[in-house]
């Protein structure tokens, strides 16, 4: 078990923040369509799952933006891995 913290932004074209979100609210569905456990964030959604499956969807999301339009992309992920898995409930118990 993996947590991965991950941010898509679509760079352009984009005529202001509406049709930016609008893209970045693509990513979240197919996130929230994936059956993994995850928590948005104000700047990132922390995805939590087996590796391959949380690199599988971190994969799919970066390239959404470009399906809808998007000529450059920036993802940026960062992987929390632990001997015998990790959750988001764990990593946060002592913050909630």
């Amino acid at each position: 078990m993996v947590i991965a913290d991950v941010a898509v932004v679509p760079l352009r074209p984009y005529k202001g923040e509406e049709e930016m979100y609008k893209v970045v609210d693509a990513c979240i569905e197919e996130i929230k369509n994936s059956g993994l456990k995850y928590e948005i964030g104000a700047m990132s959604t922390t995805i939590e799952g087996d590796f391959d499956e949380v690199f599988e969807l971190v994969k799919k999301i970066h390239k959404i933006p470009f399906d809808l339009g998007c000529e450059r992309v920036i993802t940026t992920a960062r992987i929390d891995e632990k001997a015998g898995g990790i959750t988001i409930d764990e990593k946060l118990k002592n913050h909630r």
